[in-house]
């Protein structure tokens, strides 16, 4: 069986970031955050190969990507990485995936008093809808791996508000708490070991699962409709050529596909 590990760096154990600041690398955290992130990955690896898992290729997909050191991952992983793919998960489309591992992943961008939540861009956009409802990269990302790799996300690893956004569309999912909320910048968090362990645990029992797992859908066609910060980036998605866009107002657009790898 083969898996796919997708690693963001918000929902990492023991990461709340600073005031005013993404997770980049000029952020004090970032580097432990890229560190945490291996170990987090590492473990998980590990459950997947002990339970007889035969490949298991890790999707850097922070920011622009090239955020872990990859000689400190499992040698046994192949490593998706970098920018200018065609969508989310492009180039393992052919591999046969029977499960994806959401990890470091966090809350969608309209959740109150969540840690670092936001989505796709916390700069950019104020949220995203999918056929009138929120939703995050958590629920995005599930959408996109049922479209492009036919497999179900069977595990999510978050701060407690994106473990709960994830189990009320994903009721089948494992998952793991990495720490929980109080503010935007700040948690009651739990020692990284701690949860090092039971990723490990709750991503065997994932595996020992799949037979449970579902691939996460929703109904055609999709309207989008995404808020933006600024009134410049609305008109200039509303003066697009690829789609045809209704501006609502001076932040927000709407427009419907009919597969969901269309949404960006």
């Amino acid at each position: 069986m083969n898996f796919v590990i997708a690693v963001d760096l918000e929902g990492i154990s023991c990461v709340v970031g600073t005031p005013n600041e993404g997770l980049t690398k000029d952020n004090v955290q970032y580097k432990f955050a890229c560190e945490q992130a291996v170990r987090e990955v590492n473990q998980a690896t590990k459950a997947l190969y002990d339970c007889g898992a035969k490949k298991v290729y890790v999707w850097d997909n922070h920011g622009g990507s090239l955020n872990l050191d990859y000689m400190t991952l499992d040698k046994r992983v192949n490593i998706l990485a970098g920018v200018g793919l065609k969508h989310r998960f492009s180039g393992l489309e052919d591999k046969l995936i029977d499960g994806v591992l959401l990890i470091g992943y966090h809350a969608k961008a309209d959740t109150s008093h969540a840690i670092l939540a936001h989505t796709c861009n916390s700069t950019k956009y104020q949220y995203i809808k999918l056929n009138n409802k929120t939703v995050g990269e958590i629920e995005i990302d599930a959408l996109l791996a049922a479209a492009n790799l036919k497999a179900p996300v069977i595990f999510v690893s978050s701060d407690d508000q994106g473990v709960l956004q994830a189990i009320k569309e994903l009721p089948w999912i494992k998952s793991v708490i990495t720490k929980y909320s109080i503010g935007r910048n700040a948690g009651l968090l739990k020692h990284p070991s701690t949860v090092l362990d039971e990723i490990y645990k709750n991503v065997k029992d994932a595996y020992m699962h799949i037979g449970d797992m579902k691939k996460y859908k929703i109904k055609k066609p999709i309207q989008v409709e995404i808020r933006f910060l600024r009134l410049e980036d609305a008109q200039a998605a509303n003066n697009s050529k690829t789609k045809e866009i209704n501006l609502l107002d001076p932040y927000t657009i709407t427009y419907n596909i009919n597969k969901i790898m269309e949404i960006y």
